[in-house]
């Protein structure tokens, strides 16, 4: 795959003539419903690997049982605390906190106001590494000024049922007015650093330009400040905070997939979704590569790759609008679900587990499909159940559990 470590070769290959590739001009068309995030579209090129096989229920000896009897309202994101009792999202701007079975009648105190609207609000909660020293939590959340609206990371201690100690230790720039295609994914990658994946808000030109934070990965401190090793530090046609660049809108990020990687995925237009590796100022081609095209269906770009910009380690046509990335790690799936990647899907409305061998995706299984609806987020519990969280005004939590007197009896899957 090829990388490129500043935005000067793509400006290069911009005035060379890849530009007139772009017949929309670096205009998005954006349907009257958008706000589903991704359509399904026609495949416009074949897999380079073995179609998704669609695993059968009655091959598989574990079963979802739903969670909690309250329905959420638009959640978003789960996160575990060390002690088993997880942190939910929900966009209007509640942060549920659940115990066992049991989510708490009242949300945590204390969430900071968010702008709501479109896909916007309440995003992502990770808990800090060192959770029981410092009781620290990050929120992503979308923030409403007098400009327009930026993505900000806050954190917080989050002390018996309310947050206190609240810093916003990042905002996105510029502010815009728009609220769809946002990003908001956090994790902490192999190198301890946090990143933020943040969407170009159907302005696709954004994701090029090294001065604005719309289609990129950004990593920072953990207090805010910037890495002095980030990529484009001390430059002045390049903001700071920038680690990668050429994103469209993606929604998942791990970095502790156990190869040292910093992977994501990546929600395309109508088709491309991708699953990349994310190096050090490398730019992910979006939108003067893509495998899809604008929801008209007028076309985007005639390329697929490009020489400077980094192909996808695995994409997606037709979409089906990945929402959630997690790498397993846990003793009560099988041993061959070990380090195998998870992915949430809205339009596809199905879990998807790839297996990745090398950096290659080998083998892609798709489960429950059609069954529980769209899943917005995908977890794995620290005594190693997976969760999945599904999405809308009446959205429910799941957990995937083992059907003990089948499982010694099940065929692979």
């Amino acid at each position: 795959m090829n990388q490129i470590a500043s935005g000067a070769n793509v400006r290069s290959a911009l005035k060379s003539g890849l530009a007139s590739i772009l017949i929309s001009g670096l205009s998005l068309f954006i349907p009257s419903d958008a706000g589903a995030e991704v359509s399904v579209g026609e495949p416009q090129s074949s897999s380079t690997i073995a179609p998704p096989e669609y695993v059968d229920e009655r091959d598989l000896p574990f079963e979802l049982r739903p969670l909690v009897a309250k329905r959420l309202e638009m959640p978003w994101a789960i996160a575990f605390l060390p002690d088993g009792r997880a942190l939910v999202t929900e966009r209007p701007g509640r942060l549920r906190l659940i115990e066992g079975d049991h989510m708490l009648d009242e949300p945590i105190a204390g969430v900071p106001d968010v702008a709501f609207g479109g896909h916007s609000g309440l995003l992502d909660v990770l808990v800090d590494r060192d959770f029981p020293t410092t009781r620290r939590i990050f929120l992503s959340l979308m923030h409403n000024g007098p400009d327009g609206s930026t993505i900000r990371i806050v954190s917080a201690r989050l002390e018996d049922k309310a947050l206190e100690n609240k810093k916003v230790i990042f905002e996105s720039r510029p502010a815009i007015k728009a609220t769809d295609q946002i990003g908001g994914r956090l994790a902490f990658g192999p190198d301890g650093m946090l990143y933020l994946t943040i969407g170009d808000r159907f302005q696709m030109q954004r994701a090029q330009n090294l001065l604005d934070d719309g289609g990129k990965i950004i990593r920072i401190n953990t207090d805010g400040s910037i890495p002095q090793d980030n990529p484009f530090v001390g430059r002045d046609d390049a903001l700071p905070e920038i680690y990668s660049y050429g994103h469209r809108n993606p929604q998942g990020i791990i970095g502790n997939a156990g190869d040292g990687q910093l992977w994501s995925i990546e929600q395309g237009p109508k088709g491309g979704d991708e699953l990349n590796i994310i190096t050090s100022g490398s730019n992910y081609g979006w939108p003067i590569v893509t495998y899809g095209v604008n929801y008209d269906d007028s076309i985007i770009s005639n390329l697929t790759t490009a020489p400077g910009m980094v192909d996808p380690v695995h994409h997606w046509v037709p979409s089906v609008a990945t929402a959630s990335l997690v790498a397993y790690t846990g003793n009560v799936m099988p041993d061959d679900w070990q380090g195998n990647f998870l992915v949430g899907t809205l339009v596809g409305q199905c879990l998807i587990r790839l297996e990745v061998t090398n950096g290659v995706v080998t083998r892609e299984r798709r489960y429950f499909h059609d069954k529980i609806g769209r899943i917005r987020d995908v977890a794995v519990s620290p005594d190693g159940f997976i969760y999945l969280l599904t999405d809308g005004t009446e959205a429910s939590l799941y957990r995937l559990e083992p059907i003990e007197d089948l499982v010694a009896k099940a065929k692979p899957f």
